[in-house]
């Protein structure tokens, strides 16, 4: 049987515990409703881009934004999360990289967690770059978009994946690898659009389809890259809010095994000090008292 004093000691720090990851998710719950408050779509931007790029039929534009070159590597880009209690997710997202990468693909990773993760788990070279802060900006995006499309252009890469975690809902997030570059089958003409092709002499396209192709791929990848970014740091708030719920609520089921190993102990041990002293005066009650009477008194002569 556990001591008393230890026992003490366990419920203790148990509930300290469970005090401290209340705190902690109430936190992180906070932060979460106020990325969701700060986050920035475009939508309409990004479909009217979208519409615009498909009616320029860009199948039919040479440019190297939209011909993937098979023959060279792929470049992996993977984003993980600095934050703690979200390991496993960090451990998906590696994985799925690795699935999707072969000997010769160049592997990135955004966060030093992820690349402690990625070194453990395969032992080529591959790049780090700093994690998701807590202020995702344009210019964040815009670093990234230019490293990929500096190594694309330099045909160092053939393709660009993407690898993060989509977030879905507070409860469901999903890792999934997204190619961004070349995107011509993205912008090609979808079967079943109602999209208006452009023809020669509807419009006018200075200085040149390709130009205007380069610029439009560009802005969509900054987009593209920004939505990414956002939607990994929801999903990394969201999962360690349930990971910290589910820490919560074992905790509270310890609390309750100690609580209830506590009171046995004490009423043990209460019943354990009634029993001896019990046991003490039924003794003291039944043994024989030697007393000397006054008809007992012998007197010598």
């Amino acid at each position: 049987m556990i001591p008393l004093i230890k026992l003490r000691e366990n419920l203790r720090f148990a509930r300290e515990l469970q005090e401290m990851i209340e705190v902690l998710k109430g936190a992180t719950a906070s932060q979460f409703r106020s990325l969701q408050s700060k986050r920035k779509g475009f939508e309409d931007f990004k479909l009217k881009l979208q519409e615009f790029l498909t009616a320029l039929d860009a199948r039919s534009i040479k440019h190297p934004f939209l011909r993937e070159r098979a023959n060279l590597p792929k470049a992996i880009v993977m984003v993980t999360s600095d934050e703690g209690f979200v390991g496993g997710l960090n451990a998906q997202v590696v994985n799925t990289a690795l699935e999707q990468a072969a000997g010769a693909d160049e592997l990135i990773v955004l966060g030093e967690r992820g690349a402690r993760y990625l070194s453990e788990a395969q032992s080529g070279s591959f790049t780090v770059l700093p994690g998701i802060g807590e202020d995702i900006t344009y210019r964040r995006a815009v670093a990234l978009r230019d490293l990929l499309i500096g190594k694309f252009l330099e045909k160092k890469v053939g393709s660009v994946l993407l690898v993060y975690t989509r977030f879905l809902s507070l409860t469901v997030q999903k890792v999934e690898a997204a190619r961004v570059l070349p995107c011509g089958d993205i912008f090609g003409r979808q079967e079943g659009a109602k999209v208006r092709m452009f023809k020669a002499g509807d419009v006018l396209i200075e200085p040149t389809p390709g130009k205007v192709v380069d610029y439009m791929v560009r802005a969509w990848l900054m987009q593209r890259l920004y939505d990414m970014l956002w939607e990994s740091k929801l999903a990394e708030c969201a999962a360690r809010i349930i990971h910290l719920e589910g820490s919560h609520e074992e905790i509270m089921g310890s609390n309750k095994r100690l609580m209830h190993e506590y009171f046995k102990s004490i009423h043990a041990k209460s019943d354990k000090n009634i029993r001896e002293i019990f046991a003490s005066r039924l003794r003291w009650r039944t043994s024989p008292i030697e007393e000397e009477g006054p008809n007992e008194r012998v007197v010598a002569e």
